[in-house]
């Protein structure tokens, strides 16, 4: 089973084999001895929580789930995902939900820890449902509003699937690492919840087709996205974070790109 690392080594540029990124609202659910992913890893999270998951599916194979989660609607979609795949004991780590004080975080962190506590083994122990439950959270390991995001490697988490360990270790990685579909990835955390029919969770091993991006795109469009390449920086950062004071560097480098691509989809598809 998964136990927990914590590190204050520097950020790495070096990547492990198998190393795959999960992008914010993604998730990535593999099964350990049926993978060429050896290490699933998030960063750039502030109030959002990068979640890891470990149990079991109804075919009693090991099962890892990580995600990048940022809001209530989101979440809820995550806990159907946990149902529909993890039989029995599922032990969970999470880090995130800072800086404490914030909103955002707040409403992360209370909405994770109830449903943690409604699935608990505990729980069920007293308040037995009419039907048994196929899977309960037997345990939990958690480092929410721990304080500034951009210390200790608090924005950073990760699982090892070759040591089986869960770790803060931080990567030093690019722009087209962390979204190599050139700013769709942005689009996806802002506008997937606002496009019709909306979609909650990306999967991260899927890749995006041109009809969803059309979408993604029309509702950049219907929101002014481009404005972001006229504005400053500080402009940016202020008008689309919830937590603008303690943002990862590259969140406005990010969301201009993801502006610059809603601009040339426009200039070759019409918009």
């Amino acid at each position: 089973m998964l136990t927990l690392k914590r590190t204050d080594s520097a950020p790495t540029t070096t990547l492990p084999e198998g190393f795959h990124y999960v992008s914010q609202d993604n998730y990535c659910l593999v099964r350990l001895n049926d993978t060429d992913k050896k290490y699933l890893y998030s960063d750039s999270a502030t109030s959002c929580i990068i979640v890891v998951m470990a149990g079991r599916n109804a075919d009693d194979q090991e099962i890892v789930m990580l995600s990048h989660l940022s809001r209530k609607v989101r979440y809820d979609y995550f806990f159907n995902l946990v149902g529909a795949h993890f039989v029995g004991p599922v032990h969970i780590w999470g880090q995130g939900g800072n800086p404490p004080l914030a909103e955002a975080s707040n409403d992360n962190t209370h909405t994770l820890m109830g449903w943690l506590m409604t699935h608990s083994l505990d729980n069920f122990r007293y308040n037995i449902p009419a039907d048994k439950p196929s899977w309960w959270v037997e345990q939990v390991t958690l480092s929410l509003g721990q304080g500034d995001p951009n210390e200790c490697h608090r924005d950073d988490f990760g699982v090892d699937l070759t040591t089986m360990k869960v770790s803060n270790q931080a990567f030093d990685l690019t722009s087209e690492q962390r979204d190599p579909t050139g700013g769709v990835q942005t689009l996806f955390a802002v506008f997937g919840m606002k496009i019709y029919p909306p979609v909650w969770l990306w999967k991260s091993t899927r890749t995006f087709d041109d009809a969803l991006i059309s979408r993604l795109v029309n509702a950049a469009n219907q929101d002014n996205w481009t404005q972001i390449l006229t504005m400053t920086d500080e402009e940016i950062l202020h008008t689309y974070s919830s937590t603008p004071e303690w943002e990862v560097p590259w969140f406005v480098d990010t969301l201009k790109e993801s502006a610059q691509f809603v601009d040339n989809w426009n200039k070759t598809h019409g918009g």
